[in-house]
């Protein structure tokens, strides 16, 4: 290894922290920043090692540089090239009519038999990496036959016929299927229809799911009578929705009930799995291991239904007529430094919200919500620029944000964008310097 002590000063304090740094061929060490010192390492005595692209040289502002003066496809392509880390997805318009995708990055090629999801032995050369993927034979589009190029976090590539492994995680394309449906129900697209895209709040999982829940007998009338309004739910999920508000609470509650007597904390929040399963009344893990009797899909599907009708009791009341999404969904825009000090006046100052939101996890509109107990539906990730840009005329462009233009927690357009947001609505995006100064309504001016 290659040891570095660190001395850190700290203000208000007479002694230095030091700081043992530990780098080893495949990266720094891991131990020290999970368990603190040595005595305290997990795993006994044995170090974690972490190798990771972005770790060993990055080229990414020289990539963002060539980006902004790329002309055409091919200079496009060319500045992806020195883009390291982290990979992203790119896409790609001209003025010209073209369209483009690329996937960047150094991806490493790993040796047989590992794909990089478990710790393995550093001390040999038996799992080192054999290179990495050549960029010309990276995931890349360009003008596709169907006009039209989608990409929402989704897997790209054909795995069942693509050479590389570029990833575990991400996506299952609930968002990339309901856009392509929505770009094909169309010739035409105007900016009005990508404005509509863009606010889709159609649960494709849940499509995917209610049918299943037709032939569950349920006891309680109540239960029942809204799992039938699911059965005719269009499936978008507003912010008055009382039926979005029952399925997202049924999603909260299923995977305990389906995987949580075998795999307790471990429990899988994963829709692709669950929307197999359930299409799956054979597999076993319907059946609860802790009773004697053998649950089937029905019994836990049922189960499932009761508990989130009585969550949604004790968090909205009685009345089901009254429940909305929104009054469980809701976003709070937390300044990341003062508005995290933990101390309420400073925050009331700096933060906004909570403000309902329509939407959810894998929509189109991606408000994800947290499914820990203390801030369960509460928005923990969004979609924090909408932009629509019109390659035929750039200042009819459109774009919002989720807060305001302004850092300053006093100024008017500090949080006034967040209403707009929240009901996809836009601002005009202008591009020509004389379109700017003429809707301009100050100058600021910066002199050395």
């Amino acid at each position: 290894m290659e040891i570095v002590q660190e001395e850190i000063r700290v203000a208000g304090q007479e002694e230095p922290v030091y700081l043992t740094v530990r780098r080893t061929r495949h990266g720094p060490i891991l131990n020290d920043v999970a368990y603190g010192t040595q005595a305290r390492w997990a795993y006994g005595w044995q170090p974690l090692a972490l190798r990771w692209t972005a770790l060993e040289g990055n080229r990414v502002m020289a990539a963002v540089r060539a980006i902004n003066l790329a002309q055409n496809w091919t200079e496009f392509r060319a500045a992806l090239e020195k883009w390291d880390a982290p990979s992203q997805n790119f896409v790609y318009a001209d003025v010209d009519g073209n369209i483009g995708y690329q996937m960047p990055g150094r991806i490493p090629i790993r040796a047989s038999g590992h794909d990089g999801l478990v710790p393995v032995p550093g001390h040999t050369d038996a799992y080192e990496w054999q290179g990495f993927v050549p960029f010309d034979e990276l995931p890349s589009s360009f003008n596709p036959g169907q006009g039209y190029i989608v990409t929402a976090n989704n897997l790209v590539a054909d795995y069942t016929r693509y050479p590389w492994l570029t990833r575990h995680e991400g996506s299952p394309g609930f968002r990339a299927r309901r856009i392509v449906e929505l770009i094909e129900a169309k010739d035409k697209l105007s900016l009005e229809d990508m404005k509509a895209i863009q606010g889709d709040n159609a649960n494709v999982f849940a499509r995917d799911v209610i049918p299943h829940l037709a032939g569950v007998t349920l006891s309680r009338p109540e239960v029942a009578a809204m799992r039938d309004r699911l059965l005719r739910w269009d499936g978008q999920q507003s912010m008055d929705s009382a039926e979005a508000a029952f399925f997202e609470a049924f999603w909260y509650v299923l995977p305990g009930e389906l995987f949580g007597d075998e795999l307790a904390d471990m429990t899988p929040r994963d829709r692709e799995l669950v929307r197999w399963l359930v299409a799956d009344p054979a597999t076993h893990w319907w059946d609860d291991v802790h009773t004697s009797q053998r649950e089937t899909r029905e019994d836990i599907l049922a189960r499932s239904l009761t508990r989130a009708y009585d969550l949604l009791v004790t968090r909205l009341g009685k009345d089901s007529n009254r429940w909305r999404w929104g009054a469980l969904h809701t976003a709070t825009f937390r300044n990341q430094t003062l508005g995290e000090s933990g101390i309420a006046p400073i925050e009331a100052i700096f933060n906004r919200g909570p403000v309902e939101t329509a939407g959810g996890s894998e929509i189109v509109n991606a408000t994800g919500w947290s499914a820990d107990e203390d801030r369960l539906f509460q928005v923990v990730s969004v979609p924090s620029l909408r932009i629509i840009v019109d390659l035929a005329d750039f200042n009819r462009s459109l774009a919002i944000n989720t807060t305001g233009q302004s850092g300053h927690p006093f100024h008017r357009h500090y949080d006034d964008q967040i209403d707009a947001w929240r009901r996809i609505e836009y601002a005009p995006l202008l591009w020509e310097q004389s379109a700017v100064e003429a809707a301009a309504e100050a100058t600021l001016t910066l002199r050395p």
